[in-house]
């Protein structure tokens, strides 16, 4: 029993002990230090922003201390992800600055165009260890989205530049984002819908054109993708392109698609069909005329529509051919003739099959589906030749008519562009723009740039961005600088004087609306 009572009295003095000593208050602090807490605040981290691929991301936060005002006591690392739910939530962090303040060029890896990401600032004080954080919403934008793009030629060498909606310019866009230079750049070729090649992401496509080959580009970026003969199945022995495009045969709720690739190298005729079949589609080999042979030369034009997705026209033996897309008979990507019925043998209009005459310009016609065609005669005489690409079993006959053009200059043109919205074709002559009228045969209005100011290019959009009407876009170059007027054509086609002019620029040698 005296056992026991030994024990539970130790328990009680173990207790007792605890009791007061929990009891017991440290007032001394004299080896507690106060924690420095760090402060970063940025309005712009309360909602996503746009940072647009070119430009570069300039962050600053404010930046307040409790304790301290040194800044050479904390460590900065700024670090981004993709914030992509799509994306893997382990996509990697990847350091991008140890500086305070951010400036960074956006520029390829690590931002995609199109895609959401956290930017994050990390400040740790050295002494404690203690990091805070601050995170940015950013999505990466394209500024070149809209507007025109301008190929140019400086001394021998391509470069782009961009038009933006203000009319603000900005150049060295392709030398800034490529190390292959452009030797000779002839002209931008670019497809208003998006082309399912599988070579790679379905999307719009952009060529530039040059001597001894091309190149195709991003379409959003101008960075390039790929050389000219690999767009081939089997690279020309000869590079000398003059087209590089797509057609359209159809539309789907309101939207185009390409139905044939159309390629003009070296004035020989290479397709590409779209579709149909598994795999990449390139461009193939060389067609062979109706006669099986390569004894043909290509104009550099091409159109396509319903009933014809491709029509071109051949400058040796002076006449139309027509290229089919899938049919078996006849084969599909080879020059054919027109079907009898299809075109008119009456010397008032023309037969597509039997023409005579070289042509120098062609392009769209104020309806949709027909074309206007500037040929020079063995006289040399200007004839416009009308055609569509689309008929019907009761009306066959795609042929529109031929006449005797009453356009002074126009056969040695230096520029020139059709309108889709009122009968007029648009050209150049060294310094005066001139607005031919095709319903009347004369021409109806001219604009004069200062003397020794040549257009150089020209080029007519009715979809402009503000949805005002239709603009015109004319290049000139006065042998040391060049410019780009623009023009709001009005509802009758009347050029009147120009709204806008963009100067800082080399010899404009093309010119697109991109959108």
């Amino acid at each position: 029993m005296n056992f026991k009572n030994n024990n539970l009295s130790s328990v009680f003095f173990m207790l007792s002990l605890f009791f007061f000593g929990s009891c017991y208050k440290d007032h001394s602090n004299k080896d507690l230090a106060p924690t420095n807490k760090i402060d970063i605040t940025d309005a712009k981290a309360a909602s996503q922003f746009v940072v647009f691929q070119g430009d570069s991301l300039k962050l600053k936060p404010t930046l307040s201390q409790s304790l301290s005002s040194n800044i050479s006591q904390l460590e900065f690392t700024w670090i981004v992800y993709n914030n992509n739910g799509a994306v893997s939530l382990a996509a990697p962090r990847i350091e991008i600055s140890k500086d305070y303040e951010l400036k960074y060029l956006v520029k390829g890896d690590p931002f995609i165009l199109g895609e959401p990401y956290i930017v994050r600032l990390g400040v740790k004080d050295k002494t404690t260890g203690v990091t805070s954080y601050l995170n940015y919403s950013v999505l990466i934008g394209n500024k070149y989205g809209t507007g025109w793009l301008v190929l140019e030629d400086k001394a021998g060498k391509g470069d782009l530049s961009f038009v933006f909606t203000d009319f603000t310019a900005e150049h060295g866009i392709y030398t800034d984002r490529n190390t292959a230079a452009i030797t000779g750049p002839r002209k931008l070729e670019i497809t208003p819908f998006p082309v399912t090649d599988d070579i790679s992401t379905t999307g719009k496509r952009l060529y530039i054109l040059a001597d001894n080959g091309s190149q195709e580009y991003n379409y959003l970026t101008m960075v390039k993708k790929f050389d000219y003969g690999f767009l081939f199945f089997s690279a020309p022995a000869i590079q000398n392109p003059t087209v590089m495009t797509w057609t359209s045969q159809y539309t789907y709720s309101g939207v185009r698609s390409a139905a044939l690739g159309i390629a003009i190298n070296n004035g020989k005729l290479h397709s590409n069909l779209v579709g149909g079949f598994p795999g990449v589609k390139k461009w193939g080999d060389v067609a062979l005329n109706p006669q099986g042979n390569q004894n043909y030369s290509l104009a550099p034009y091409v159109v396509g529509g319903e009933t014809y997705p491709a029509i071109v026209y051949d400058n040796t033996s002076k006449r139309f051919y027509r290229i089919q897309a899938y049919n078996p008979t006849p084969v599909a990507g080879t020059l054919e003739v027109f079907p009898s019925g299809s075109t008119s043998g009456v010397s008032s209009v023309f037969d597509m099959n039997d023409v005579g005459m070289t042509m120098l310009f062609q392009d769209s016609a104020d309806v949709v589906n027909d074309y206007n065609a500037i040929m020079k005669s063995v006289d040399n005489q200007a004839y416009l030749l009308r055609y569509k690409t689309k008929n019907s079993a009761t009306a066959p006959t795609i042929t529109l008519g031929k006449t005797l053009m009453n356009a002074p200059g126009i056969l040695n043109y230096s520029a020139a562009a059709g309108s889709t919205t009122t009968p007029h074709i648009y050209y150049g002559n060294a310094n005066i723009l001139s607005r031919y009228e095709t319903s009347s045969n004369a021409v109806v209005e001219t604009y004069s740039f200062p003397i020794g100011e040549n257009i150089t290019a020209i080029k007519y959009t009715k979809g402009y961005y503000d949805k005002k009407g239709p603009r015109l876009a004319v290049a000139t170059w006065n042998g040391s600088a060049g410019k780009v007027y623009y023009f709001a054509i009005n509802a009758n086609g009347a050029i009147g004087s120009y709204t806008n002019v963009v100067s800082g620029f080399s010899k404009i040698v093309d010119l697109v609306y991109k959108y």
